[in-house]
């Protein structure tokens, strides 16, 4: 194989590794917005590790699995309000590359509804990527949260 031949393979490698991590990260999102919060741990790693700071951790697979899978509950637990909903929008996702692990960031809006009240959520995820078995799933993820806010509130009232 000549060497701009290798070059090329080795591009395209890249850039097909950062559309699947790209495809990972949206699927986050779009189980928590299909109600699908059981399956979310399908997209960890084995040995990943969950970080939302004030909302909780979760280390591992299993952990994780049953953190989401609990999460709606918690959260109307929480605001004593049965009911919840929340759909969750990513993005400005940006990927690097690094073999078989990858790193991204990206931001995120979200909106949680209870039965008489809404917040608007914002804030920034840091991801890290592993390849296994040639399929990409998060080994980390932290939550750097930027605000929570009541809807009837607005920003900086």
């Amino acid at each position: 194989m000549t060497a701009q031949l290798k070059e090329l393979a080795e591009r395209v490698n890249v850039l097909e590794s950062v559309r699947e991590v790209n495809a990972l990260r949206s699927s986050l999102p779009r189980l928590i917005n299909d109600n699908e919060w059981d399956r979310v741990g399908e997209l960890f790693s084995a040995d990943a590790y969950l970080d939302y700071g004030d909302l909780g951790q979760a280390d591992g697979r299993t952990a994780i699995s049953e953190y989401f899978a609990g999460l709606p509950a918690r959260i109307e637990s929480d605001a004593k309000t049965p009911g919840v909903l929340v759909k969750q929008f990513v993005h400005g996702h940006e990927v690097e590359i690094l073999g078989n692990r990858a790193t991204g960031v990206c931001y995120f809006e979200e909106r949680v509804v209870f039965e008489q009240q809404s917040f608007m959520v914002a804030g920034k995820f840091s991801d890290a990527y592993v390849r296994v078995d040639r399929r990409w799933l998060f080994s980390r993820i932290t939550l750097d949260p930027f605000w929570v806010i009541p809807n009837d509130k607005g920003y900086g009232q």
